[in-house]
């Protein structure tokens, strides 16, 4: 588990959410979703990851897990999920339906 801090900037229905620990900082866009979804955060994809992030690819999906729960309980609290591609993180109300 890596310690770190998401800090958001709001703008209107969309923002930035910059990560930071000790070892990197970097922002990622958000914009709010069509329901079923609440939000969608732009992230590095697979190809642009350790350039972006300075992060190594290996740790990418867990990292990812890691800052979607965190958004969740940061703006969602306890009753919500999230799905991850190559390009964002989506985050839903509710609980997961799979």
């Amino acid at each position: 588990m890596i310690a770190f801090i998401l800090q958001y900037t709001e703008n209107g229905r969309s923002g930035t959410i910059t990560f930071s620990s000790p070892e990197t900082t970097f922002d990622m866009w958000y914009e709010f979703a069509a329901s079923p979804a609440l939000v969608i955060i732009g992230i590095p994809t697979p190809q642009h990851w350790e350039a972006q992030t300075k992060t190594p690819l290996p740790t990418r999906a867990a990292l990812l897990d890691q800052i979607a729960k965190q958004v969740i309980k940061d703006k969602v609290g306890s009753n919500g999920y999230h799905h991850v591609d190559d390009h964002t993180i989506t985050i839903f109300t509710g609980k997961n339906p799979r």
